[in-house]
């Protein structure tokens, strides 16, 4: 079968493209699932999992890329790890060597993502019915105010994004004030 450009979705392999795209896929996801339960309460209880698990992976996404462009080359271990609350460390081991620890939403995004860590702490919880030992996860028997979800899931995208743009700023200042000097 013939590809149709118009009609594809194209993955790439570059990388700074995928890293670009896959936080904001996997939330959008989140938003599509959550608008699905939202609108179908037989569906609710099926997608819901889908929907957090999306969640979850953008946060982890959005982390990983603001360490890779930002964490000046550093070498972090565990190199590859799916647990936030590590992330979270080095994501403010950049915040304090760019002196932004005074950033609007700082403690309210650190708060989020504690909270999404003691849900799902190595990103198996909204994917599997059990830990690796057969025991449940802790997370459940609660209600999930779905529209409310949304709306911090969007407020925390907004914070990952301005976190890029400042640190992108503060390196392009830095770069043309290297380039006066020459």
């Amino acid at each position: 079968m013939e590809s149709e450009w118009a009609y594809d979705a194209h993955v790439v392999a570059d990388p700074g493209e995928r890293f670009y795209r896959m936080p904001k896929g996997y939330k959008r996801a989140g938003d599509i699932l959550i608008d699905q339960a939202a609108n179908d309460v037989v569906d609710r209880p099926n997608v819901i999992y889908a929907a957090l698990f999306c969640y979850r992976q953008s946060i982890e996404l959005f982390l990983k890329r603001l360490i890779e462009e930002f964490g000046q080359g550093k070498e972090w271990r565990p190199k590859n790890t799916h647990e936030l609350s590590i992330l979270w460390e080095r994501f403010m081991w950049i915040i304090n060597e760019r002196e932004r620890s005074g950033s609007i939403g700082l403690s309210e995004s650190q708060r989020l993502v504690h909270e999404m860590d003691r849900a799902d702490k190595k990103s198996d919880g909204f994917r599997f019915p059990t830990n690796f030992d057969g025991a449940p996860f802790v997370f459940g028997d609660r209600g999930i105010d779905l529209a409310n979800l949304r709306e911090v899931m969007q407020g925390l995208q907004n914070f990952f994004e301005c976190a890029y743009l400042d640190f992108s700023h503060q390196d392009d200042m830095l770069s043309d004030y290297l380039v006066s000097l020459i």
